[in-house]
């Protein structure tokens, strides 16, 4: 049985010099990833540049094929060439080449056919550009590629799904991903809850008939967008929605595209065919609750769920996460557009480790994700040695309470080492997301980057990251009795680090960053423990705070009320720093009775701290081989519970 994980995405676009992508190498891709789906959908597009005037349309149909080109003529439509590709259960899936005599033209075509087939569920049009090629329906990646024989086609740009559903049914080819509009295709995991406000936005803007799934939704909300004149990167800002916060999207684009912007818990993967070049964008919510990788390579660059899809097809790949709320873009032409993240963080992420494979115990590469810890128990050994590690998730789950070291090679997939009493984990490379969940005992040592939730309900033990780590890391962290967990990061985090810490320490050295070392909304709703940041964070970042201009407001209204003199308007931690008496009062009862935001100090460590982390970064340091010990008389960020 394949365990449901949520949807898995991937996404590749040649350079210029490169080759074009072979069919068998995205299968391939996401196939690694068919655990995250199920039997209910899957799916690909290929973007292939061509010349000519003219645009191929496919689609499903429930009945006589040549009806549907009748139906097609009625429009205005003139059909050059029909071809039945596929017929599954009933369901045909039909090519067709039509000549057009303008775009405008099309789209009222294709909007009346699908409102006029969709509602019995008799047909739709899914698939509509000059270049683009959708293969869609009901089974697994691979069962869609055989169907289609998709290996037998190479493209300029590959998208590639497999489906969890959600929100619609799986039992026909309709609700499958790719979905399309004109000249654009859209694989997307999660749940978007703006869905009413988006439907209404198309609906506003003449669209209807719609199969009623969020990533269809998307994928004509980027091509109504691209149609009203905005360039690939204003498009994508608006649908990630970032906070007005960051004044971002200007006031006008705010108010006009307000129903067009995203909400929820999404990654998406976009390809689009301008008529002068191809496109491919990637997506993260801004709260970055589904995960998203980037990747480049000297001749590709690379989307994808988990980094194993990317180490599958490139070894030398630089790879990296999305911030949270942002957006990658690149071009055939004009090659990266937007990194997604800041290039000297960027430059911080590890590489693939290079290791020799003469002295092991496992080969990994030929076990499967739930055979390996089998495998591992099955040598006898108190200590294994496993190389060419890609993805396996779950290591280390049925391990025994204690006693086991093992040495794992390569790209660690999600939940290793969950519940974790007392065994040892070394990690020569990456792992994925939610790694250390509610571990009680035992040691994780990490020489390469830990992706999102790391460390969740971390309640004993140790875990050494040498290079970064994602979103939400040590979120929920707690101490009892003699057990107080450690969690040592020796580059950077995101955002929400320590959110509702309730014991244990964390510290994020930022040894291979010039820049920040966390993201946003540090310590937001810690109850107990302690944050060291080496180095100043910024007062803005630090839990959820009122923005400038709720600051602002307040120190007039305590001005008012003769608690204060003028103090001018900064972060409010700031601000806090210098309230005394009734005025702080006041402002921790309008701001801190429901979140919470802890107190920042920069400054030296005390005695007592230095003493605690000495004996912690000397572990860390021999694991590591690093320095990190003689950090500590710098100046930290320290964050802990409010004091009320």
């Amino acid at each position: 049985m394949i365990s449901p994980s949520g949807c898995g995405v991937f996404g590749i676009l040649r350079k210029p010099h490169a080759p074009k992508i072979p069919g068998d190498k995205v299968v391939t891709a996401i196939d690694a990833v068919s655990y995250r789906g199920s039997d209910k959908g899957a799916g690909f597009a290929v973007f292939n540049k061509e010349e000519g005037n003219y645009y191929y349309l496919k689609a499903f149909f429930l009945d006589d094929p040549s009806k549907m080109k009748r139906v097609m003529e009625d429009q205005g439509l003139q059909v050059l060439e029909e071809q039945v590709e596929v017929e599954d259960s009933g369901v045909c899936s039909c090519n067709y080449k039509v000549s057009i005599g303008n775009i405008a033209q099309l789209r009222k075509a294709v909007r009346n056919l699908n409102e006029m087939l969709w509602p019995d569920r008799r047909g739709r049009i899914y698939s509509m550009g000059r270049s683009l090629n959708v293969f869609k329906g009901v089974g697994y990646p691979k069962d869609i590629a055989k169907i289609y024989d998709v290996s037998k086609y190479s493209g300029d740009m590959w998208l590639a799904h497999t489906r969890q559903p959600t929100n619609s049914p799986g039992s026909y080819p309709y609700w499958s991903h790719p979905f399309s509009s004109f000249d654009v295709a859209i694989v997307h995991n999660g749940d978007v809850s703006s869905f009413g406000a988006n439907l209404e936005f198309l609906q506003s803007r003449g669209w209807g008939g719609f199969v009623g799934t969020d990533s269809e939704v998307m994928a004509f909300l980027f091509e109504e967008l691209i149609s009203e004149g905005l360039t690939v990167e204003e498009v994508s800002k608006i649908l990630v929605n970032p906070s007005r916060r960051t004044s971002a999207i200007s006031p006008h684009h705010d108010y006009l595209y307000r129903n067009a912007r995203l909400d929820g818990p999404f990654t998406a993967i976009i390809g689009y065919d301008s008529g002068e070049d191809l496109y491919i964008v990637g997506l993260a919510d801004r709260s970055k609750f589904r995960p998203v990788l980037i990747g480049e390579d000297e001749y590709y660059y690379y989307i994808a769920s988990e980094e194993s899809q990317i180490r599958l097809m490139s070894r030398e790949a630089k790879v990296w996460t999305l911030n949270p709320g942002s957006y990658f873009i690149a071009s055939l032409k004009k090659g990266v557009i937007s990194y997604g993240r800041d290039i000297e963080e960027i430059r911080s992420f590890s590489a693939y480790p290079s290791f020799t494979s003469s002295d092991y115990d496992i080969d990994a590469s030929r076990v499967g994700y739930k055979d390996l810890n089998r495998e591992i128990l099955k040598t006898g050994k108190k200590e294994v040695k496993v190389i060419n590690v890609m993805g396996h998730r779950y290591v280390g789950l049925t391990f025994p309470r204690a006693g086991m070291k093992v040495r794992l090679y390569g790209v660690v997939g999600n939940a290793m080492a969950n519940l974790n009493e007392n065994n040892e984990f070394y990690v020569y490379g990456n792992v994925a997301d939610d790694c250390c969940d509610t571990m009680h005992g035992g040691k994780v040592v990490i020489t390469g980057d830990a992706r999102d939730v790391l460390a969740q309900t971390l309640q004993g033990g140790k875990v050494f990251v040498g290079g970064n780590a994602g979103n939400r890391v040590g979120i929920q962290m707690r101490e009892y009795a003699n057990k107080r967990p450690y969690l040592v990061i020796g580059g950077r985090v995101d955002d929400y680090l320590g959110e509702y810490m309730a014991g244990g320490v964390i510290v994020v050295l930022g040894l291979r960053v010039k820049g920040e070392k966390t993201g946003n909304f540090v310590g937001t709703g810690m109850v107990g423990g302690k944050i060291f940041v080496r180095g100043k964070v910024e007062p803005e970042k630090i839990g959820i705070q009122p923005n400038r201009l709720e600051v602002a407001r307040l120190l007039k209204a305590l001005k008012m009320e003769g608690y204060i003199d003028d103090i001018e308007p900064t972060s409010y931690v700031d601000v806090m720093n210098r309230l005394k008496g009734e005025a702080k009062k006041y402002a921790r009862r309008l701001f801190e009775e429901k979140v919470g935001i802890p107190t920042y100090e920069y400054r030296e460590l005390n005695e007592e701290e230095a003493k605690e982390l000495k004996e912690i970064l000397r572990e860390y340091d021999a694991d590591l081989g690093t320095n990190a010990t003689e950090l500590l008389g710098e100046k930290f960020t320290v964050i802990s519970p409010s004091r009320g």
